[in-house]
């Protein structure tokens, strides 16, 4: 049953959902979506989710919950006995990250992969765009549309070469090594959502940016890190349709701005969706600009820093994050928020004394000491990777650790 781009989209919000569910039977519900699903995606640039958006996936859980048999084949009966807003929160904490199912394109059997491409009337990318989703439930729509056309362009590359594993082997695995890594970060992402307040996320995509656009300005960044945290949000709360079409509204918007967002999305804006957004998101820190003329130091000597801390506190301190991150783009995004937390304390405590600037003026070397701390912190862990090898190092610290130890 081939399927248009925007039941694509809604195959994915099912998919991810019920996961238990066959091809075929996503596919039943998926049409009696695609009227909502069609109206959300008639969204104008910049336009907040209509009605239809939010109807979208208010309907698709209603329909869960009338089908008895449905619900308990998917374990939800106890989310379709509480009210609609926490019904919505129990269906995601339901959710299983890579639960094991069957990988059906097996490099190793690359005639079946070619096969099934002749014989199943079912597309290999829509094939793989419902096996994706149901394996990687937090993994955003936009890269699995984008992942399922690299997936179906390597299938189709490969089925016409004589040695179809070789080819396979080369092309394929990329794929899936990505998209494992990409989900692993869209899941700490939507954690980061969840256990943390609007500020430390906000703060977060800040330091991100700033690292990755350091000569954009900082009303520019504030905006695009308020815009893409929002759209994680959207993202991180399933509904794919959404998703997929903020998304591509975003890096539209980025484009039309990459003069003075970042010299390194260039090569990206020439690209077609789907391709666009995810040349963006990896693409290359722009040059770190010559900031010698405007030094860090008015955050630590100047006598104002007082009065602009108590006038706009959430605003200063936005600002002496992105002024940081942009002189540090060294340093990973943790610590950064570690020197913006050290520095939000030492002005609480500072701007209640008589004398501040004495206090604060300290704030340097502080930060240097922050600095050098998560160095050996991050050093220490890495020598106990060493140690314990990746398989045992990986159980003793898999959540708590992980991040620091990209950086070794």
């Amino acid at each position: 049953m081939p399927s248009s781009r925007g039941s694509s989209h809604t195959s994915i919000m099912v998919a991810q959902f019920l996961q238990k569910l066959t091809y075929e039977e996503v596919q039943i519900i998926v049409q009696e979506l695609l009227d909502l699903a069609e109206n959300c995606k008639s969204l104008k640039s910049h336009e907040l989710p209509s009605e239809s958006c939010h109807q979208l996936m208010a309907t698709f859980l209603e329909h869960i919950c009338n089908n008895q048999g449905m619900a308990d084949k998917c374990i939800f009966s106890d989310c379709c006995n509480i009210n609609k807003t926490a019904r919505h929160k129990c269906f995601l904490l339901h959710k299983k990250d890579d639960t094991g199912y069957t990988e059906i394109f097996q490099i190793s059997n690359p005639e079946q992969i070619c096969e099934m491409g002749k014989e199943n009337q079912v597309p290999v990318k829509d094939r793989y765009i419902y096996e994706t989703s149901r394996k990687h439930p937090f993994l955003y729509g936009p890269t699995i549309l984008t992942m399922s056309v690299c997936y179906e362009t390597a299938v189709q590359s490969c089925c016409r070469e004589e040695n179809k594993t070789e080819c396979f082997q080369t092309k394929l695995e990329p794929i899936r090594k990505y998209v494992r890594e990409i989900s692993l970060r869209h899941h700490h992402l939507c954690e980061i959502g969840i256990k943390f307040n609007r500020k430390v996320a906000t703060a977060m995509e800040l330091a991100l940016l700033t690292k990755k656009q350091p000569k954009a300005n900082f009303s520019e960044i504030t905006k695009l890190a308020t815009d893409i945290k929002n759209l994680h949000q959207i993202c991180c709360e399933g509904n794919a349709v959404v998703c997929v079409l903020g998304r591509s509204q975003l890096m539209n918007y980025i484009c039309s701005k990459q003069a003075i967002l970042s010299s390194k999305f260039t090569p990206c804006c020439e690209l077609p969706e789907p391709f666009r957004g995810e040349c963006i998101i990896n693409s290359e820190n722009d040059d770190k600009p010559d900031l010698s003329s405007l030094p860090l130091r008015r955050f630590t000597e100047d006598q104002s820093v007082c009065k602009q801390f108590t006038d706009k506190q959430d605003f200063f301190l936005q600002e002496f994050l992105y002024e940081y991150a942009r002189r540090h783009p060294e340093l990973a995004v943790p610590v950064i928020l570690r020197v913006d937390a050290v520095y939000q304390n030492l002005l609480g405590r500072c701007c209640k004394l008589e004398n501040p600037l004495e206090c604060y003026s300290h704030g340097e070397g502080m930060f240097q000491r922050v600095v050098h701390e998560s160095h050996e912190r991050v050093k220490n862990q890495c020598d106990v990777r060493e140690k314990l090898g990746d398989s045992n190092f990986h159980n003793r610290y898999a959540s708590k650790m992980s991040r620091f130890c990209s950086f070794c």
